[in-house]
C-alpha cells in the first residue's frame, strides 16, 4: 500500500519484514556468476560496481543498526556517523568500500546477510508506535520527521530494488561482452 507520498506503508512488521526478505533475496541472487576478478569493473551504463553496490548496502544497514545500539546504550549518537557530514556521503560510500569490501566478494555477501539478520530481528522486537510512529527514537529525528521503517525502507528496501536492477544491467553489458570475446 502507498502512503500519501508514494512511500510504501506498511500495515506492520511483518509486512516490512516480507518486504527486507523479498528484496535482499531479489539484491543478493543477481550476484551469482559475480567472482572478485570482475566485481569492481565498472562500465559506462551502471554507476557503481558490483562490490560498490554490497559495500553500500552492507555500510548503510550496519550505520542504522549502530545507532540503535549506540541510543539504547545511553551514548551520543552522530549522523550519519562519527567523522561525516550529510554532505560527505561520497566520502563514506568509499570508506564503506573499504571497510566492507576487501576481503572478498563471498565474505561480503556473508557479512551482508548476517547484518540482514540483524536488522530483520530488531524490526521483529520493535513495537508498532517504535517502528511507525514518527518521533520514537532520537536519531531517527530530523526536520522530515521519519519514522524508524521509512529510515529501513530508504536505506535498506529500495536500494535493494534499485540494485539489483542494476546488478542485472552490469551483469548484462559487463559479462556478456566477456562472453563474446572469448568466442
Amino acid at each position: 500500500m502507498k502512503g500519501s507520498e508514494g512511500m510504501q506503508v506498511y500495515k506492520n512488521s511483518a509486512e516490512l519484514i516480507d518486504q527486507i526478505k523479498e528484496s535482499y533475496h531479489k539484491f543478493i541472487d543477481e550476484y551469482e556468476g559475480i567472482t572478485d576478478d570482475v566485481a569492481d569493473e565498472r562500465i559506462e551504463q551502471v554507476d557503481k560496481t558490483p562490490r560498490e553496490m554490497l559495500s553500500y548496502q552492507v555500510g548503510w544497514i550496519n550505520m542504522i543498526l549502530s545507532w540503535e545500539k549506540a541510543e539504547a546504550g545511553g551514548e551520543k549518537i552522530t549522523t550519519p556517523t562519527p567523522g561525516y557530514k550529510w554532505d560527505q556521503m561520497r566520502e563514506l560510500y568509499h570508506d564503506f568500500n573499504i571497510k566492507y569490501g576487501s576481503d572478498g566478494i563471498d565474505n561480503e555477501k556473508e557479512e551482508l546477510s548476517s547484518t540482514v539478520d540483524e536488522l530483520i530481528s530488531w524490526v521483529d522486537k520493535m513495537s508498532h508506535d517504535e517502528l511507525f510512529k514518527p518521533g520514537e527514537r532520537k536519531w531517527a529525528t530530523t526536520k522530515a520527521m521519519w519514522p524508524v521503517a521509512k529510515w529501513i525502507r530508504i536505506n535498506a528496501v529500495s536500494p535493494f530494488n534499485n540494485y539489483s536492477r542494476q546488478v542485472r544491467k552490469w551483469k548484462n553489458f559487463n559479462l556478456r561482452d566477456k562472453s563474446t570475446v572469448n568466442s
